[in-house]
């Protein structure tokens, strides 16, 4: 994973500082236009200031990235992160997305990582390197069955 993650321009001490400040506010922003609040826990936070920007290609088709970045990509997942984040009983913040079909990376307030797709939500794992290997294989457990 670390390999992935640096050929998309992480390195170990990563930290774009402002810059994620910046994203992260405006993801807040557009999330409280449609009607939605969030903000990042701690974790969601630190992953934010480590990767924001980085551009990973997914199954080695170069049209097919996780890009990692607070993000809305359509204004209907608002209300179906909120209401996610209602059923597991904790916060999540968006962290990025993929260009696919534009699935979003989401953190809860554990650390925990989770994906809203348009077929449902769906558990990526209890970490950055277990959620990335999902996130590659697809290999992703039902979000429902994380609820409170």
């Amino acid at each position: 994973m670390d390999a992935w993650l640096t050929e998309a321009g992480w390195y170990p001490g990563r930290n774009v500082g402002e810059e994620a400040d910046r994203a992260i506010t405006a993801a807040v922003e557009r999330y409280r236009s449609y009607g939605v609040e969030i903000s990042p826990s701690g974790p969601a936070l630190a992953f934010v200031q480590e990767h924001a920007f980085l551009r990973a290609v997914i199954d080695t088709a170069p049209e097919n990235l996780a890009i990692f970045t607070p993000h809305l990509v359509f204004k209907g997942d608002a209300e179906e992160i909120s209401e996610l984040a209602a059923d597991l009983g904790l916060q999540l913040f968006p962290v990025g997305y993929d260009t696919y079909d534009g699935s979003t990376l989401l953190i809860d307030g554990n650390g925990r990582f989770f994906l809203c797709h348009h077929t449902g939500a769906y558990y990526l794992g209890r970490e950055k390197y277990e959620a990335m290997m999902s996130l590659m294989s697809s290999d992703m457990d039902d979000a429902e069955n994380y609820f409170v």
